[in-house]
């Protein structure tokens, strides 16, 4: 139970660095395009790093923000078919989609690794920075995936007499104060 809290407070943690390079991505995406309308139709030249830049903008702002969701459950989930089951059979399949997520992770840290790696000497046009940087956010991703699924999948099994007294499954089960 203890390095669950201890995991908990490490994942809040990581969440709120992700959600802030999201954030920070985004707030840079935004004048960004604002300068490639005022160069395009007031200056009537378009600036062309506008694009490469926005496109390396936009994987900062979805996969660092879709880990830290799978953390607070705000991805999203059709649950209908879970949460109508008893607590047990719910948590086991809530466990079962965790495990879903942790080999998908796998996957995406394993393929985004390999992208960046082989991307990496290559330099994107027009901005000259390494192409890897592209693929540097899925390899967070997947490892936030694995992390944030292992880490619900003990929350669960520590949780599991609590779990099993409720009449139904609940992610609010889950915390020390419910």
């Amino acid at each position: 139970m203890q390095i669950t809290l201890m995991l908990d407070s490490l994942g809040k943690f990581i969440s709120r660095i992700l959600y802030l390079i999201g954030g920070v991505s985004l707030v840079l995406l935004i004048p960004s395009f604002a300068w490639l309308v005022f160069g395009r139709y007031v200056l009537n030249s378009t600036p062309t790093w506008v694009e490469q830049v926005s496109l390396i903008l936009m994987v900062f702002v979805t996969f660092p923000v879709a880990a830290a969701g799978v953390r607070d459950n705000s991805h999203l989930a059709v649950a209908y078919v879970r949460d109508s089951m008893p607590s047990q059979i719910a948590a086991g399949l809530a466990i079962l989609s965790y495990i879903g997520i942790c080999v998908f992770g796998f996957y995406m840290t394993r393929g985004g690794w390999m992208l960046a790696e082989v991307n990496w000497i290559k330099k994107v046009p027009i901005i000259h920075i390494s192409d890897g940087w592209r693929y540097v956010p899925m390899v967070a991703c997947g490892c936030g995936l694995i992390f944030y699924s292992i880490l619900h999948i003990l929350r669960i099994l520590a949780n599991w007499d609590r779990i099993s007294q409720s009449p139904y499954f609940s992610d609010d089960l889950l915390d020390e104060d419910a």
